[in-house]
């Protein structure tokens, strides 16, 4: 698999857990390696992306199993926005959506935190109509993305 099921691995899901009352905003800020371990995202505020509310959290990929394959097939994913969320509330980031790298499609989305795993449920319509994808937490990110740019046009979720 390469980088760009990241979000459509989203899809595939589990159930969707119950955030923990003492889970703030900010808790979700960090480092987060996909279910399947091709990727690593990055939440954090997003006051330096465009169009997004300066109180939203955003998430960017910032680690490509495939950053070191010469012989890859498709195109890097590399500091490529693929999560907004607008608003926190109840221990769960709402109002979002996600970017799915293969199929170059948005759905919406909401974050929970559940025994320290980050649960994306991305959806179309009614959250009932989504999948839960579990991310892990890392310390910290391989080398090989942060000099590079999205070999296509980022998204910005502009139209959204």
């Amino acid at each position: 698999m390469k980088m760009s099921t990241v979000f459509a691995g989203m899809l595939i899901g589990a159930s969707v857990g119950h955030a923990q009352a003492q889970d703030s905003a900010d808790d979700f800020v960090g480092y987060w390696k996909t279910a399947q371990g091709e990727g690593i995202v990055q939440l954090q505020r997003c006051p330096l992306y465009k169009n997004a509310p300066p109180t939203a959290l955003c998430g960017v990929i910032v680690w490509d199993a495939e950053v070191n394959n010469p012989q890859r097939s498709t195109s890097l994913d590399c500091n490529r926005k693929v999560f907004e969320a607008s608003k926190f509330d109840g221990g769960v980031w709402r109002e979002g959506w996600a970017f799915d790298t293969r199929k170059r499609k948005f759905y919406s989305a909401k974050l929970r935190l559940k025994g320290g795993n980050l649960h994306v449920r991305a959806y179309v319509g009614s959250e009932i109509n989504g999948e839960t994808e579990i991310f892990t937490r890392v310390a910290e990110v391989p080398p090989g993305c942060a000099d590079r740019k999205p070999e296509s046009i980022s998204v910005n979720g502009a139209g959204r």
